[in-house]
């Protein structure tokens, strides 16, 4: 689990893996591999086991299926409105000749 404590301990080591990957002291492979490293110490669990709670779980219910086809109508939408603005455009095309 993180603490203040451990975050105060992993950012230097964080940022000096970093400098060193920047100054070309690895590659690529090896820094991922110390950054994972480092990373799982960020989120290392403490392996005490959690006391049970005698609280009932509730079911989670799926709604129902309901065999209704949604349509998407912005295709449709923007279809209309391109040839809305074509006729208007062919329109005064042709009433400038």
């Amino acid at each position: 689990m993180m603490t203040p404590q451990k975050e105060k301990e992993l950012a230097p080591q964080m940022r000096l893996i970093a400098r060193q990957y920047c100054d070309g002291a690895f590659n690529k492979i090896e820094y991922r591999r110390r950054r994972r490293e480092l990373l799982q110490q960020c989120v290392e669990q403490d392996l005490e086991p959690v006391a049970a709670t005698d609280e009932p779980v509730e079911e989670l219910r799926q709604p129902a299926a309901v065999n209704v086809i949604r349509r998407d109508w912005m295709p449709y939408l923007m279809v209309g409105v391109t040839v809305v603005v074509l006729g208007v455009m062919g329109f005064l095309l042709i009433s400038m000749i």
